[in-house]
């Protein structure tokens, strides 16, 4: 593996734990800001794959690994959507139980 390679497994490991970091600590802002680095990350990978031949396979060995890694990610972040959701639901429900109290309250 190449020192290039290397510094991107390394780089796009301590991205997944920042993510999953933030995503535990409900930064959803820095945790898209993670997703968008991430993505840059993968970029480089893919322009060192067609830069140096040679490191092909290993950088398919790297990406089948961030493959499996990503659904994982997947899911946490879909985990992650649906407690927001519940959330904004219940923000929701509380706010329609206001407006029909002061509704009522105004009657009387």
């Amino acid at each position: 593996m190449s020192t290039a390679l290397a510094a991107l497994d390394t780089a796009l490991q301590d991205n997944v734990s920042l993510m999953e970091a933030l995503l535990e600590q409900q930064q959803y802002d820095e945790a898209l800001q993670c997703m968008d680095e991430r993505l840059a990350l993968i970029e480089s990978l893919v322009q060192l794959a067609k830069a140096e031949p040679a490191q092909r396979q290993s950088v398919a060995i790297l990406a089948a690994a961030l493959a499996v890694e990503d659904a994982r990610q997947q899911a946490l972040a879909a985990s992650h959507h649906q407690i927001v959701f519940k959330q904004l639901a219940q923000v929701g429900k509380a706010n329609k139980a206001g407006q029909a109290y002061r509704m009522n309250s105004k009657e009387f």
